[in-house]
């Protein structure tokens, strides 16, 4: 439930991000590109977090009702998966760059909507033919963005490091 719960949170943020990113493609000004990248991200990273803290603290309620420790396994199996979408599309993307037999750059760029303005930075052309391999792995990096954020947001919140809950007696 916890991986649907993470899957659906990304997609809602894809969307969102796809309207601004779309919105405001059509300047090819760096600052503009650049403010929208950090709203983007941004976007993506504060609708993870916020499900990372809900998730966190719904687990240590269960802790404090049933007395049972929670099984990080299925935490870190949709924090994983938060990621998923981005490394299926890199892959396929690494695949088409190297083959150079099939054009994938437009449509990676839309299935990674948080960092389109990013991608667009990277490379403005929208045909794989333009990119370079090393434009390649600096994208590997976004692939990463999701999960760790997701991760790391809900370990500190567990460990009641950061958003810490107070404690009913």
């Amino acid at each position: 439930m916890k991986i649907v719960k993470v899957l659906g949170t990304y997609l809602a943020a894809e969307i969102f991000c796809l309207f601004i990113g779309l919105t405001l493609a059509g300047s090819s000004i760096t600052a503009m590109r650049v403010v929208c990248s950090v709203c983007t991200a941004g976007i993506l990273i504060v609708l993870l977090a916020n499900l990372a803290i809900k998730t966190a603290h719904g687990d240590l309620k269960q802790e404090r009702i049933t007395g049972k420790k929670t099984q990080h396994t299925e935490n870190i199996a949709a924090g994983l998966s938060a990621s998923l979408p981005a490394a299926a599309s890199w892959i396929v993307l690494k695949i088409s760059v190297s083959s150079g037999k099939f054009d994938f750059y437009r449509w990676h760029k839309l299935i990674n909507a948080p960092f389109l303005q990013m991608y667009n930075l990277i490379e403005s052309d929208a045909s794989s033919k333009a990119l370079s391999s090393g434009e390649v792995y600096t994208m590997l990096i976004f692939v990463f963005i999701p999960a760790s954020v997701y991760l790391m947001i809900y370990a500190l919140t567990y460990k009641d490091l950061i958003f810490t809950e107070s404690k009913q007696p």
